[in-house]
């Protein structure tokens, strides 16, 4: 009896096509310009309030990293556009902008920052439910949506849809990869899936500092989430979300 074949591995394939001496010149070696640092975005806004007038609970970096941990449960109670706005600005808050980079709250690879941040809002003071995009450059929340079945289409894309409906909001990282391959070709790749982490553990230790809970998750239908938030899927597609609650 003829064995079967084996079906290639993905896994594997990707790190062995992604190194270095893999990889070909780079959109930046070729003295391409650099993608923008933010998707254009032209709509209502809300103006948020500025991070540094937010009051945080003093815990101590030591114990906000030892009682950190995945809450997957919440409360029927709001959090404040101010708790949401440090939340935002923990995770991808622009410090400085310099020479067509930005310097934010959390490290990347080459100060690339290849993400954009959806918002899923629920139960945030004085906020409409619906999907909302963080503008970052201009600290700002744009509004994408606020049908009133935006939140369940979302929540129903993942594994644990329970997580997002019970939120009071809940953040969505996606990439613009180009950014982040400009520099690094196919390796970027590896690198966008890096950051997330830094952004996901800066969402865990700033909820502590707010009173907050959170539990962030990949387990989502690639193709329905992308389609939810309008991603093309392949030059722009979701890779993360956190939740967070009381």
């Amino acid at each position: 009896m003829a064995k079967r074949k084996r079906r290639p591995q993905a896994g594997p394939e990707f790190m062995r096509r992604t190194q270095f001496k893999n990889l070909g010149p780079t959109g930046q070696a070729r003295r391409e310009p650099p993608p923008m640092p933010e998707l254009h975005y032209q709509g209502e806004t809300i103006d948020l309030p500025e991070p540094a007038q937010i009051e945080t609970t003093q815990i101590d970096l030591r114990q906000a990293i030892d009682e950190r941990k995945s809450e997957r449960v919440f409360f029927d109670e709001p959090i404040t556009l101010n708790e949401l706005t440090y939340l935002l600005w923990a995770t991808q808050g622009v410090k400085e902008f310099e020479q067509g980079e930005t310097f934010r709250t959390v490290p990347s690879a080459g100060a690339r920052h290849a993400f954009e941040t959806y918002i899923v809002v629920n139960n945030v003071e004085g906020l409409d439910r619906g999907l909302c995009r963080y503008l970052s450059m201009g600290h700002k929340l744009g509004i994408i949506d606020q049908s009133d079945e935006i939140g369940e289409r979302i929540a129903n894309t993942t594994l644990q849809p329970e997580l997002i409906q019970t939120s009071a909001a809940t953040f969505i990282w996606t990439t613009v990869a180009a950014r982040m391959t400009w520099r690094y070709g196919d390796r970027g790749y590896r690198y966008i899936h890096l950051d997330a982490g830094h952004v996901g553990q800066n969402l865990y230790l700033g909820a502590m500092a707010v009173n907050c809970r959170a539990c962030t998750s990949a387990a989502f239908n690639d193709d329905e989430l992308n389609r939810a938030l309008k991603l093309d899927g392949v030059e722009h597609f979701a890779v993360y979300f956190g939740s967070v609650g009381k």
